[in-house]
């Protein structure tokens, strides 16, 4: 039992660090980029080239690298009428499931970005932009959110399974 309680610790650590710490960085760089883009191109009628480009790039890891955080603290859309009205032990094997089935789908989410990336080395695909971007580094990001979010998933399944045990324990 300690054992999962220590996986579970690790990947939540990871997951507020990677997912919500990091992001959060990422969005104030994002903010005071674009504060200087708006300087730059308004106040010195010289705008900068990489903005959109990089903001680009810093919304899709806000959001990929995002989804595992926003599991964590339940942030998701859900819909709770159907479940706040099962019994308890229902709704509990219920929300297995369901955690079940998430884990399960983003296994293929993981395949895909995985073979974009591949793709894009293969090809050694780039942006369009004068900055020509090697496109599978950030692309890399998205390999690295679905496999947090895999990870936290792994989390809600122990967390899930151990509560699901208890009641059985104290019979």
């Amino acid at each position: 039992m300690k054992v999962l309680h220590g996986i579970i610790k690790i990947i939540e650590k990871m997951t507020d660090v990677l997912s919500g710490y990091l992001q959060a960085g990422i969005i104030f760089f994002l903010m005071i980029m674009l504060l200087v883009e708006v300087l730059t191109r308004y106040v010195l009628r010289s705008p900068l080239s990489i903005a959109d480009e990089m903001g680009g790039y810093l919304l899709v890891s806000i959001t990929f690298m995002g989804l595992a955080y926003t599991w964590k603290e339940k942030g998701h859309v859900r819909v709770s009428l159907l479940i706040s009205r099962l019994p308890d032990k229902f709704a509990t094997l219920l929300r297995f499931i369901m955690l079940i089935l998430a884990t399960v789908f983003t296994l293929p989410l993981i395949k895909a970005c995985y073979d974009l990336i591949s793709d894009s080395l293969l090809f050694e695909s780039r942006s369009g932009s004068w900055l020509r971007t090697p496109l599978a580094y950030p692309q890399t990001i998205l390999l690295i959110g679905a496999i947090l979010l895999f990870l936290q998933l792994i989390a809600e399944l122990i967390k899930a399974t151990i509560a699901m045990g208890k009641p059985e324990e104290k019979n």
